[in-house]
């Protein structure tokens, strides 16, 4: 893990909630020149803190109104079988995330469709031609009250608080 300071996550959670912020605004945000903030955020850009600046596009204003969550279940365990399951599948469009998960499952995959149609050849054709897969579960998202697209940033460990009084050893010598 990347050791952040207050600063490093004062940028980052302004950058993850509007990455088009300027230079001069983000460094009066947290209290720094131009010069030591692109620093930090080269920084954090080469620690691989910070992956990449990206839009947040309405898949519905874009004709993929359809999402689904699909849970695979390999039949084949080996790990060429999921190396091969794990290439194909990224090179779908259509699949946005691919996880690979503890449980019943093997994978889920979140996918986005234009329709119905486009889900069954998703389905039967692009899933249907890699043999490795034993079971497949579809879930239909019917709403997403809460996207959150920000990494929740882990604060740092806050160290006890003393009661404010010493114990005072004792000096040698009677009572």
């Amino acid at each position: 893990m990347i050791r952040l300071d207050d600063t490093d996550r004062q940028i980052l959670e302004i950058l993850q909630r509007d990455a088009r912020t300027s230079l001069a605004a983000l460094a009066e945000a947290v209290g720094l020149t131009a010069t030591p903030l692109r620093a930090r955020i080269e920084r954090l850009e080469s620690d691989g803190v910070i992956r990449g600046y990206h839009a947040d596009v309405d898949p519905t204003l874009v004709g993929r109104p359809v999402r689904a969550f699909v849970h695979v279940t390999m039949k084949d365990q080996g790990l060429d079988h999921h190396k091969r399951f794990v290439r194909e599948v990224a090179e779908l469009p259509s699949v946005v995330s691919l996880h690979h998960i503890a449980g019943e499952e093997d994978f889920v995959l979140e996918v986005l469709f234009e329709d119905m149609g486009s889900v069954r050849t998703f389905l039967l054709e692009k899933l249907g031609s890699i043999s490795s897969i034993g079971r497949v579960k579809t879930s239909f998202v019917l709403e997403s009250p809460k996207r959150r697209a920000a990494v929740p940033l882990a604060e740092p460990p806050v160290p006890p608080k003393s009661s404010g009084r010493t114990k005072r050893k004792k000096r040698g010598g009677g009572s």
